[in-house]
């Protein structure tokens, strides 16, 4: 499994594109803007990779800034989310942080996803956990083949994501974080919505906020 990190928009959202090197079926995650997406376009056809699904980690703006374009570069692609990130998927459009982010009105989903519910890219499996707090619709893709949690803005590196926006929650984000940790490696390599990768072993040592939510 290869995965590239392109840091899109103002706020520098981790746009990811994945692919199994076998099948050449690849992944766009949160889709930040148009360049990141242009950008995973020209490595698309470097490798003649398939892209089967544009993924939403969860539904603020800065996440879902491009995925009408993305859906437009990428027309057999499916858009994939939680049901409740479709619910408020457009909630932030036109706020101020919507327009920081250069958010355009995204589609709805092709299809949502769910706690349990495992996505297939070629020869890797996703499997997806709910993990609101930070937003309603937040998702964990964690890939037991590539022992990788693309985790959104659950966990960053040395910290965690915010609660005090519109539909956050500080209990839930705590419950989350510790359910998913739980289901981790410790060297699972945490891939987050913004910022560097790290792993659940570091942050378990060295995060402060999540030393005390483990406490």
């Amino acid at each position: 499994m290869k995965i590239i990190t392109v840091p899109a928009g103002t706020f520098l959202v981790n746009t990811l594109l994945l692919w199994d090197e076998g099948t050449k079926e690849a992944a766009i995650v949160d889709p930040g803007d148009r360049r990141a997406v242009e950008e995973i376009e020209d490595v698309v056809n470097r490798y003649d990779l398939k892209v089967k699904y544009i993924i939403n980690t969860h539904e603020h703006p800065d996440h879902t800034a491009a995925n009408a374009w993305a859906k437009l570069r990428f027309k057999d692609a499916e858009l994939l989310m939680h049901p409740l990130a479709a619910e408020n998927l457009n909630f932030w459009t036109e706020s101020e942080v919507g327009e920081l982010a250069g958010a355009e009105y995204s589609p709805q989903p092709d299809r949502t996803v769910d706690e349990g519910d495992v996505i297939e890219l070629g020869n890797t499996s996703f499997k997806v956990f709910h993990a609101p707090g930070h937003s309603p619709g937040s998702i964990v893709l964690f890939s037991p083949d590539a022992n990788v949690a693309i985790v959104g803005d659950l966990i960053f590196k040395g910290s965690i994501g915010r609660y005090d926006l519109p539909m956050s929650d500080f209990p839930t984000l705590k419950k989350s974080i510790v359910k998913v940790l739980n289901r981790l490696n410790p060297d699972t390599t945490i891939i987050p919505g913004h910022g560097p990768r790290t792993t659940v072993k570091t942050e378990i040592a060295e995060n402060p906020f999540i030393r005390e939510l483990l406490g």
